[in-house]
């Protein structure tokens, strides 16, 4: 049978939920099973032992290869197990170049753990051509693209970098994690491996936390399953439904959660306490063509400013619904403070130098109302600037 051509929405809720053979449920069953029956153990079966494979998670695995068109899917007990499984596919003596404005888990692993064992870093800004090509040394061996970068929202253009990394013979890795897979697939623009905290918009309810990696070809799929397999990094079967369940979910909440987004950033341009914001979305931000050209919609994360840093303290005590923590890409509209949150593990020199500094506000725009959005920041920075 020919199947139809399907939109882009429908093969995110149908890929992946093929009829359980014995049940025709529509939704994977969860094994729980640690270890399986082998009854020719000279021709063992599909699956033998839970770290080594697993139906449920290979369901979100499939389905996640399925969706950003590579050649397998790897789904890790959070996005900093998938990202340390990448690091891992270097050598000691390599080099690598990553976004200068990443989350600062990332640059907490490769200081703390990575650099320590002979993997040499350096930072670039990889909307930026020149200062990436600035970056490369004889030993370099890949680079590290987040992308829209966080928090800031630099927007890079992933088939530039993969065409002149591929020139040098570099592996291209996306953390693509503020875009999710709805917005953009990477390997199609010609990136090695893509990889997303899964905890964030794909789960997509503050419930579950987990990683994915998918490999454009299978030769680095292989590399990945070994790392993956050798070093237990694999997400359990309850959390890989979970994930697996909220993927279907996510064209619906991300339409909702960026056109609410795109609206507060309108709205918080026009507040006087508000110095800046950083949304591709807007025209006055500097990747707001790039984003345009490459990717399908501007996603639910943005950033501001205050121009009085004192606010920012009162403006966290005047939200009514907001939540204020380190995650984001819930159904709730959640804040976060960079240098206190996803920047902490950074050296205060560090942060001076990536300007995260007290006046910086990250939002993750829910899917609650998008006036009642727009009214509590605007409430909030209103009573917060008016404060003494």
């Amino acid at each position: 049978m020919t199947h139809p051509v399907f939109h882009h929405d429908t093969r995110f809720v149908h890929t992946g939920q093929e009829l359980d053979p014995h049940t025709a449920a529509v939704a994977p069953p969860i094994y729980r099973a640690t270890t399986y029956h082998q009854e020719d153990p000279w021709n063992p079966p599909p699956f033998d032992y839970a770290r080594s494979g697993n139906p449920t998670r290979q369901a979100l695995e499939d389905a996640m290869a399925r969706l950003e068109h590579g050649a397998r899917g790897f789904a890790f007990a959070s996005g900093m197990a998938a990202l340390t499984a990448a690091f891992l596919l270097f050598s000691q003596g390599d080099h690598v170049i990553v976004t200068r404005d990443c989350q600062g888990g990332t640059q907490r692993v490769l200081r703390g753990v990575f650099q320590r064992f002979g993997l040499e870093v350096s930072y670039a800004n990889t909307d930026d051509l020149d200062d990436v090509a600035s970056a490369l040394k004889p030993r370099t061996k890949g680079i590290l693209v987040e992308n829209f970068s966080n928090p800031f929202l630099r927007v890079t253009d992933i088939g530039l970098i993969a065409e002149w990394a591929q020139s040098q013979q570099l592996l291209v890795l996306v953390d693509n994690t503020f875009i999710t897979p709805y917005l953009q697939q990477p390997l199609t623009l010609g990136a090695d491996l893509v990889i997303h905290s899964a905890t964030k918009m794909i789960a997509g309810h503050s419930d579950v936390t987990a990683g994915v990696a998918v490999a454009r070809e299978q030769a680095l799929a292989d590399r990945l399953y070994f790392i993956q397999n050798a070093c237990g990094l694999a997400l359990p079967p309850d959390d890989s439904y979970l994930a697996f369940r909220g993927l279907h979910t996510l064209p619906v909440r991300m339409e909702r959660a960026q056109a609410s987004a795109l609206k507060l950033a309108q709205a918080l341009q026009d507040l006087d306490a508000v110095a800046t914001v950083y949304y591709p979305g807007l025209p006055s931000h500097p990747g707001h063509d790039t984003a345009r050209r490459t990717v399908r919609g501007f996603g639910q994360m943005l950033s501001f400013r205050l121009k009085d840093p004192a606010a920012v303290p009162r403006l966290v005590n005047h939200l009514a619904f907001a939540k204020v923590g380190a995650g984001f890409g819930g159904t709730e509209t959640m804040i976060s403070l960079p240098e206190l949150h996803c920047h902490a593990a950074l050296t205060p020199l560090e942060r001076v130098e990536r300007q995260i500094t007290p006046d910086v506000v990250r939002v993750s725009v829910g899917l609650e109302d998008p006036d009642d959005i727009v009214a509590e920041f605007t409430r909030a920075i209103h009573a917060a600037s008016a404060a003494d």
